[in-house]
């Protein structure tokens, strides 16, 4: 099956525990015997963000790896500090996965983003921002940034998280749930820009740039988008830049 290892950790003597995120099965555990043993063939398709094809047998308590085959390996990330910091998007890939629910669209993202990354020719807030933006697509929790949500206009750029996306003023002043709201207004080139990242094809995701005023629109809004739609504290959050 194809898939990502997302997590690897030394177990017993010489083996391996091995979280891969696959396209098939969605988020499993995999025991990869001997895969320390420097000589061994499951050494090198067990490093962290391994990208290709697996073989597994089912076991009573995980799976059990017998090969796999390389595409890609994102191994050169952890040489770089920076890149290594952004272990946070495997992180929350396993957040949102489970075991035996297809993951086909958070495989392919967390491949371009890495792909991204080690190309390094955007910024890495800038990944961030589409990583967590078309993820929060993906599982189902993405807020109206087309239109206003009552009366469907499209000239609209203030945006209510608490309804649930884009209001005009008109339907603003209506909406009970804005009596208290603080309002994000975004600028033309900020809501074209996430738009855009919600609509664009797998290879134009990461082909674009801001300029440093929308970035930081981008990376405001992302902020308070997770704070209230994404009630999980991540553990390499605390090492981003």
């Amino acid at each position: 099956m194809t898939g990502m290892i997302l997590q690897t950790s030394p177990l017993k003597e010489y083996d391996r525990r091995v979280e891969i995120l696959t396209k098939e099965l969605g988020r499993i555990s995999a025991f990869a015997q001997g895969a320390r043993r420097p000589n061994s063939a499951l050494s090198a398709c067990t490093i962290l963000f391994t990208f290709g094809t697996f073989t597994l047998y089912p076991g009573r308590d995980s799976y059990r790896l017998q090969s796999g085959s390389i595409q890609t390996q994102f191994g050169e990330l952890a040489q770089d500090y920076d890149a290594l910091c952004y272990s946070y998007f495997g992180e929350m890939a396993r957040y949102f996965t489970r075991e035996g629910v297809e993951a086909s669209r958070e495989l392919m993202l967390l491949y371009v983003t890495l792909r991204a990354v080690m190309h390094g020719k955007m910024t890495l807030p800038l990944v961030r921002v589409i990583y967590e933006l078309r993820l929060m697509l993906i599982e189902g929790e993405m807020v109206e940034l087309f239109q206003c949500l009552h009366c469907g206009t499209k000239e609209v750029n203030t945006v209510y998280l608490q309804a649930g996306g884009l209001l005009c003023p008109a339907c603003a002043a209506k909406d009970k749930t804005t009596k208290d709201a603080y309002p994000l207004q975004l600028s033309s080139d900020a809501l074209y820009t996430l738009q855009y990242i919600l609509t664009s094809e797998w290879g134009k995701l990461y082909a674009f740039g801001v300029s440093e005023e929308v970035l930081r629109e981008l990376t405001h809004f992302m902020k308070r988008y997770l704070g209230r739609y994404l009630p999980h504290q991540f553990k390499s959050e605390a090492f981003l830049k």
